[in-house]
């Protein structure tokens, strides 16, 4: 039996598949840089081209039968056909090139060895062209806004700066500039803001007929006055310390304030259409030089992309996971708070931040706890009062399974679990949390010890632990957060083009606890604020939890995580300083401060 056939076959195909997979945009091969991408596509048509070669030849038996009747000598149909795949093969890279790759070819930018950097001058250009949206409060105050220079290209510019310290907001709305790209809301709904999407016709229709086009206005929740006066509070109370603070609205997940400190200057990178493009480049390399030479790093959004060890704040998960399955207070003994739990006989044990072995001046914290509650020592108490070693033994006792089964259900990841994004807020790129590093860490009792109380291999941004407060104070919903309330069309008068929508089905996909188990949260959370150590974030009948995150070298974050009103939740507020070293001290004192505004502001 001939080969023919089957050679006909594979050639075809196989060649054909090689050009098909090939033609694929880089985003379905991300491990593939530009370099070695181009590479592999020449290979690739080396490749299909041998394949089509044999293909052909298998099929040159029929192709000679047909060209002998038409009186074509055999060389000339083999030149022919030689030189018919040359061409098939170099309009598919003029394909490719024209249409596929046009984009990424147009915006590709490459950086040398010694750090210079060069791009196509021309996407810089259009982008000027470009009036970028507004991006306003929810009381409609400008904070970011674009104006036309005489030479008919526009300049990004902060109006909020004239009210504010423009650092506050860095974080949220990021920078749009010329060269280094953008950054934070202006990077993540720039398609809105150039009009690319919610007004597509009439931005083609613009560069068709090369006139100046005008993007879409952005809407936030925040509050401009909140954002800036939490911005202070954490720069004072953390004394400039790298620092995040989250306050949201519990009932429907709007963020009403989102700080990230040190900040930067976003119109330092800024290009100034009307400046000379040398001393306009200097400037700006200048300014992003200083910024990167931060050692507190203030490109990074730290509410949403820092990943701490959240300390006690972390024990509200292990109380819920004690209120849901009651049997653990109980059972193989009544829940205590000793000084010392040695969950495995050979390594160092759970000790309590307060009284012996550490502290044997100090009474036992368990003293404290019945002397000051004036009741036997229960679940609210060793809440109130932070009791490492109750947690710990709870942590044990709730088992791994259930425990991660629980931290899962808030969104806390085990690793092979873990999405590379957390998928509850998505307006701002933001980074998943998890609940342990290695994979059988919560199976080791000592591992799952220091879980429970808020240490271990956990990794949690603030949003989440704000969210985990948020869940809680809407009676065991989750809700889902978000920044941007709206798009609107300034030439359309002022048409709605994006409105944020609650989810569908949002108490089924998103109940995390009961109804009842939330109250008993929200009465054990307000203990900590009005007995507990958490006394300086009593606020407006509010409840909170502080926390100090030991992430080694001698270094504490500091945080507290508040709700308030706890009859009827209207805010939630997470605080997170870095090497603040005490959640019940600077942790409770910014969130009570942050209170306070909130409810002088928003009332």
């Amino acid at each position: 039996m001939s080969m023919r056939p089957f050679l006909r076959f594979v050639g075809l195909f196989g060649g054909l598949g090689l050009l098909i997979y090939g033609l694929l945009p880089s985003s379905y091969r991300p491990y593939l840089t530009p370099l070695v991408d181009d590479t592999r596509w020449i290979m690739i048509l080396w490749a299909a081209a041998f394949l089509l070669g044999l293909a052909l030849w298998a099929s040159l038996p029929q192709l000679q039968s047909v060209s002998s009747r038409v009186n074509v000598r055999p060389g000339l149909l083999n030149l022919s056909l030689v030189f018919s795949i040359l061409f098939i093969l170099l309009t598919i890279q003029l394909l490719r090139t024209e249409f596929i790759f046009a984009e990424s070819i147009y915006n590709r930018s490459e950086t040398l060895e010694d750090g210079t950097s060069f791009s196509n001058s021309r996407p810089v250009i259009r982008s000027l062209r470009v009036q970028r949206g507004a991006i306003v409060d929810r009381n409609n105050t400008v904070l970011a806004a674009s104006q036309r220079a005489s030479n008919g290209l526009a300049q990004r510019t902060y109006p909020i700066a004239q009210q504010a310290d423009i650092r506050a907001f860095s974080n949220i709305l990021g920078f749009s500039s010329a060269r280094y790209g953008q950054f934070g809301i202006e990077r993540q709904w720039d398609a809105y803001l150039t009009g690319e999407r919610g007004q597509a016709l009439r931005s083609l229709m613009d560069d068709l007929q090369n006139r100046p086009h005008v993007g879409n206005d952005l809407r936030l929740t925040i509050d401009a006055q909140l954002q800036s006066r939490t911005w202070q509070i954490m720069n004072q109370v953390g004394e400039g310390k790298p620092a995040s603070a989250v306050v949201m609205d519990p009932r429907s997940g709007a963020v009403l304030a989102l700080v990230s400190t040190p900040g930067f200057d976003p119109q330092s990178l800024t290009l100034n259409p009307e400046g000379t493009d040398e001393e306009e480049n200097q400037r700006i390399e200048a300014a992003w030089n200083e910024i990167n030479a931060n050692e507190n790093r203030p490109l990074i959004n730290r509410p949403l992309r820092g990943q701490y060890v959240p300390g006690s704040t972390f024990k509200t998960l292990t109380a819920i996971g004690a209120l849901e399955n009651p049997e653990i207070l109980r059972n193989p003994k009544p829940i205590d708070c000793p000084n010392e739990y040695k969950p495995v006989e050979f390594e160092p044990s759970v000790v309590n931040a307060v009284g012996p072995p550490n502290r044997p001046e100090q009474p036992s914290l368990q003293s404290i706890i019945e002397s000051t509650t004036k009741r036997p020592v229960d679940l609210s108490g060793v809440y109130a009062f932070s009791c490492n070693t109750a947690f710990a033994q709870l942590g044990n006792r709730l088992g791994p399974e259930k425990f991660t089964e629980l931290a899962e259900r808030f969104h806390i990841y085990m690793p092979e679990n873990a999405p590379d994004e957390s998928t509850d807020f998505t307006d701002l790129p933001t980074a998943a949390s998890i609940a342990a590093q290695e994979a059988d860490f919560l199976q080791r009792p000592g591992g799952l010890a220091a879980s429970a109380y808020g240490q271990g291999q956990l990794l949690i941004t603030p949003m989440q632990m704000a969210l985990m407060g948020a869940t809680i104070a809407n009676g065991g919903v989750m809700p889902q957060p978000y920044i941007v309330e709206s798009v609107t069309d300034p030439q359309d008068s002022g048409v709605v083009v994006y409105q944020h929508r609650e989810p569908n089905n949002l108490l089924n996909t998103r109940r995390i606890i009961s109804t009842e188990v939330s109250r008993q949260m929200l009465a054990m959370m307000r203990e900590g604020v009005t007995i507990g150590f958490g006394k300086a974030a009593n606020v407006n009948n509010s409840g909170g939890k502080s926390g100090s995150g030991e992430a080694g070298n001698n270094i504490i974050h500091a945080a507290f995580m508040a709700v308030a009103p706890v009859d009827e939740p209207r805010y939630v507020v997470y605080v997170q300083i870095e090497n603040g070293r005490d959640g019940a001290g600077p942790g409770a004192v910014a969130a009570g401060e942050i209170l306070k505004a909130v409810f002088e502001i928003l009332g």
